[in-house]
């Protein structure tokens, strides 16, 4: 079964809903729940599905994933979930609870409501048959949500599953709901919780929570709750570490409203087409501002363990880049993130201040602007994103509006000047160990790196050029001999 796509060329939630209608095996029972059919009854749009199936969950996943033209993955060990990604929608597949025990075809109205009252929030404990039928609503969920409130299913509702914690604020936040007091201090109690909650399920709340407008206010509530300081205890470290004239926040509060700029930015910039996709960044399956907003979030982490104050009472954050480009990679690799996102994350994070050590550079030339695409590559446009947030959220008493616009124009012009082609490569490693007598090694990257500067300006444009610029290059550094061999240290 082919399915009618939309502009962009994903699927809509109808055809999300007759794939998975034609996805079912004969005589299994599958509902749509949660998040869909509040969505609907909220009146907003509907792109994500998730179902439940009595039995078979992995084939069901599978065969859907294949009408798609997606890819299926087991979401979760612990609670046997499956999530089909088809670009930067999902259906999120779960079994029907004790459908296992009782077997193929067992399913019944009983047990489709004890699942139900298991579930977190009454506006998520609704059902409605996969082939189409009445709305199933035991605890009045769809009442809750005409009142816009959100309400605990049952007072362990989140200790039960803490991860619910982080989709209370994201609930919350998201569509504008108010929690009911109860949930609040449930919420702090569970939090602790959070700890044995697998990376992957973490990673994926969080990378919800981001795609928010007002992530900035859900991050705060989690920061209250605790929660913050579990899931990710490096931002909760920036609460009040305060920092020089030149910023008008701590470092908490300057992350959270840099990360409000980011889809105004990215606007004002020339629009998303120039992002690259979730998948490309390695975060497959989330929204397209959700990678550069893990980047601004995490710009600053390195300040806390660089924070210095100088003989004249200055604060200093001196190599806090580096410091937090570390910390990000160790990040990625607790919530189970890709190699290349721990790449990308890391590289953003290290390169932030770059653009703002530029405007003091101009004019810029061709080498300045190659050395920073280079550095950066090949996140150019998330880099000048990153770099802009941070700046218009740095202004304290020693921040002038001119410094800002100054930054701004650079940025602008920054992006629309260097080079979207990559660079040329006019010699391989192999060429340049051979005509240099180079054994494997650093040596070889420094060569391609300063071969790469000078071809990125239109200094070199044939293969001999390179090998005489390379020559010339080796005397300058090493005096004739080996490069990094005597004088030819880094």
């Amino acid at each position: 079964m082919s399915t009618r796509r939309q502009s962009n060329g994903l699927p809509s939630s109808h055809d999300l809903l007759a794939a998975a209608r034609a996805s079912l095996p004969p005589g299994v029972a599958a509902w749509l729940v949660g998040g869909c059919l509040r969505d609907e009854a909220l009146g907003l749009p509907v792109n994500d599905i998730d179902v439940i199936v009595e039995s078979d969950i992995e084939g069901f996943s599978r065969t859907l994933a294949d009408r798609l033209g997606g890819s299926a993955y087991m979401a979760s060990d612990a609670f046997g979930a499956w999530r089909v990604v088809v670009g930067e929608l999902h259906v999120d597949v779960a079994l029907l609870r004790g459908a296992a025990k009782a077997g193929r075809g067992g399913a019944s109205c009983d047990r489709l409501t004890g699942d139900l009252l298991a579930r977190d929030f009454t506006a998520d404990a609704m059902a409605r048959p996969l082939a189409g039928g009445a709305l199933i609503d035991p605890l009045g969920g769809r009442d809750d949500l005409r009142a816009r409130r959100l309400r605990l299913c049952s007072p362990a509702a989140l200790d039960d599953d803490p991860l619910r914690v982080l989709r209370l604020a994201r609930l919350a936040r998201g569509l504008g709901l108010a929690p009911e007091a109860a949930a609040l201090a449930a919420a702090s109690g569970a939090a602790p919780g959070l700890a044995g909650v697998s990376g992957e399920r973490l990673r994926d709340e969080l990378s919800l929570l981001l795609g928010l407008k007002d992530n900035a206010s859900a991050l705060r509530d989690l920061a209250a709750w605790g929660a913050l300081a579990v899931v990710l205890p490096e931002v909760d470290g920036l609460k009040g570490v305060g920092q020089n004239e030149y910023h008008h926040r701590d470092v908490l509060e300057h992350t959270l409203e840099a990360l409000g700029y980011v889809r105004g930015v990215v606007e004002q910039l020339g629009g998303r087409e120039h992002l690259a996709s979730p998948a490309e960044a390695g975060l497959p399956g989330v929204g397209l501002l959700v990678p550069v907003s893990w980047a601004v979030l995490l710009h600053d982490i390195g300040k806390p363990a660089a924070r210095a104050v100088g003989d004249d009472g200055r604060i200093v954050f001196w190599h806090h880049d580096e410091i937090g480009s570390h910390m990000a990679g160790a990040i990625a690799r607790r919530l189970r993130m890709s190699s290349r996102f721990s790449s990308y994350l890391s590289t953003l994070v290290r390169q932030h201040l770059r653009l703002g050590f530029l405007v003091r550079e101009q004019p810029l030339t061709r080498r300045a602007l190659t050395r920073y695409r280079r550095d950066v590559s090949p996140w150019v446009f998330e880099s000048v994103v990153v770099s802009l947030c941070d700046r218009l959220a740095t202004r304290g008493d020693k921040t002038s509006r001119v410094s800002i616009a100054r930054h701004y124009r650079l940025a602008r012009s920054l992006w629309t000047t260097v080079s979207k082609a990559p660079v040329p490569r006019l010699l391989s490693g192999e060429d340049v160990m051979e005509l240099l007598d180079l054994p494997p090694g650093p040596a070889v990257g420094l060569a391609l790196h300063a071969l790469e500067e000078e071809v990125g300006a239109g200094a070199i444009t044939t293969a001999a050029e390179a090998q005489v610029f390379l020559r010339d290059w080796r005397l300058a550094r090493g005096g004739g001999g080996r490069v990094g061999d005597g004088g030819a240290g880094p």
